[in-house]
């Protein structure tokens, strides 16, 4: 290696870390099993951290010290694209994401330490690029730590960016008003082979409103596929055996939208559905009183929420509106996640079901994502060993996931988690924050 032209104490550093990496390859990189893998996964990605860290640290000093001048380029995000052979974007991301360690040291000793995911640094480093947003960071290095360590890297992202979105002094009224005015869909057929490209954008309520009932017709797609291929094999049928895939099942699902809306009564919702938008009890007090007094509403982001089922997050404006005139029914929980206000709408059907999923936005097993739409809810008790029917006693499990949770019964409780429920499953030793 070219380790000659660094100082003394840093290429026997990185020499003792390649040899380490040698015998690491050498040892053979093969868990046993899947106790023996999960070891791995683990300690294997703390090295790899640790070394994004070291990475990004020395994009870091090459910016503050202007080294890459001596070699002509323009920024230390280039030199590294350059002299390392990165994309842009990878270039990018190191080169924002060191700028928000040095204003972050908490968060950057814990990435050093292999203690935080790349991936959150990486989110977090692109947030405090926002000029708006950077001093209230420093301020939130603990709450963000606690975070990256708790939640999946897809509810750090939802979590983080809603709170960028709240404490930007822009608010997030503005830009949904913006997204309202520049929605747009067009459907355009392609001269080169007949075919059609359909493309579409949408403000907040809009995007969650279609997306709840494209979720439906594609449900019923996959249902008339494997009831078909359940009468051909029997038993024995597998997702392999369907006869369209996934994504030729969401194609055939907008067409049948397209086909039920063209025959439909003007105006009309299907039967029985209705859509839910779920509130923080201090979210939507704060909603109705900005709302009364005619003025912009001034959330805490510790404790906002305003989102769909699914977790899809909704513009607490417009959400405000249309829950309270229009076919949205309101469902507020307090700090614990119990639900203490259902709103009415048109239509009010499945109260008990609402109440037992909206603390969670998918399926509660431990590192499954299915979201809370396709999900049944079941007792975490089982009713037979006498356990109640109430929403402390339920949560919503996938197909798969109710199979695998119907023989723990006796191993698994709900308990609170700062207005979250927990499912711990005892003999695993897992855990999954809905």
């Amino acid at each position: 290696m070219s380790s000659k032209v660094l100082l003394t104490g840093a290429a026997i550093a990185i020499d003792q870390a390649n040899t380490a990496l040698d015998s690491l390859f050498a040892a053979g990189v093969a868990p046993a099993d899947g106790k023996d893998a999960i070891m791995w996964l683990r300690e294997v990605e703390v090295l790899r951290r640790r070394v994004d860290s070291a990475a990004t640290l020395l994009v870091g000093v090459i910016d503050q010290r202007a080294l890459h001048v001596d070699d002509g380029h323009a920024s230390a995000g280039t030199m590294a694209q350059h002299v390392a052979r990165l994309s842009g974007a990878e270039s990018s991301a190191r080169q924002k994401t060191a700028k928000a360690c040095r204003d972050l040291p908490m968060l950057a000793d814990a990435w050093s330490n292999g203690e935080i995911g790349t991936d959150q640094m990486h989110l977090l480093g692109r947030v405090h690029s926002n000029e708006r947003v950077a001093p209230a960071m420093e301020a939130r290095q603990d709450e963000l730590l606690a975070d990256a360590n708790n939640m999946s890297a897809k509810q750090f992202e939802m979590k983080t960016r809603r709170w960028e979105r709240l404490i930007d002094e822009d608010g997030p009224e503005p830009a949904n008003e913006r997204n309202h005015k520049n929605r747009n869909a067009t459907l355009r057929p392609n001269p080169w082979d007949s075919s059609w490209d359909l493309t579409g954008f949408f403000a907040s309520l809009q995007g969650v409103e279609m997306r709840e009932i494209f979720d439906v017709f594609v449900e019923a797609e996959f249902q008339a596929d494997w009831a078909e291929a359940k009468a051909r094999l029997g038993d024995a049928v597998t997702g392999a055996d369907l006869n369209r895939t996934p994504a030729q099942r969401r194609a055939d699902a907008l067409f049948r939208i397209f086909q039920v809306a063209a025959t439909a009564p003007d105006g009309a919702i299907p039967p029985g559905f209705i859509h839910n938008i779920h509130w923080s009890a201090a979210a939507f007090e704060e909603m109705l009183r900005s709302m009364e007094h005619d003025r912009p509403p001034r959330f805490d982001p510790d404790d906002f929420m305003c989102r769909s089922q699914d977790g899809h997050d909704v513009d607490p404006t417009e959400a405000g509106v249309t829950t309270l005139f229009s076919q949205f029914r309101r469902i507020v929980v307090d700090a614990n996640g119990v639900v203490i206000d259902l709103g009415r709408a048109r239509r009010f059907t499945g109260s008990a079901r609402t109440a037992a999923t909206a603390p969670h936005t998918c399926c509660v097993w431990p590192g499954c994502h299915v979201s809370l739409s396709a999900c049944e809810v079941d007792h975490l008790i089982e009713h037979s060993r006498n356990g109640p029917t109430n929403p402390s006693n339920a949560s919503p499990f996938c197909g798969l996931c109710r199979i695998r949770h119907k023989p723990h019964y006796a191993e698994s409780v709900i308990m609170p988690n700062s207005g979250a429920d927990v499912l711990v499953s005892a003999e695993f030793g897992l855990s999954c924050s809905a």
